[in-house]
């Protein structure tokens, strides 16, 4: 009730300009998402390197989140633990 999908009520060029616009941040989202499975999933390769990558760091006793497709908040996590964790990363 009161919910209005915003891009219905945009015009072709509004919703043409909102997609150019956002679709920076959809490649970063998906770049982000696409390091910390390959990391977490690499258990020969990549996360050997992750863990001496970190080790002398304040972050040596942490790992990059997983993206859960039923948790909305893991998009952010995942956003927050690579500000975070930027220089290792």
């Amino acid at each position: 009730e009161g919910f209005v999908e915003v891009l219905q009520e945009m015009m072709v060029k509004e919703q043409e300009k909102w997609k150019k616009d956002v679709e920076p941040v959809r490649k970063a989202l998906f770049k982000t998402r696409k390091i910390s499975f390959k990391i977490i999933n690499s258990t020969t390769l990549l996360l050997p390197r992750w863990q001496e990558q970190v080790a002398n760091t304040e972050f040596k006793d942490r790992i990059l989140p997983r993206d859960i497709a039923t948790r909305w908040n893991s998009t952010y996590n995942i956003l927050a633990a690579f500000l975070e964790m930027k220089d290792p990363v």
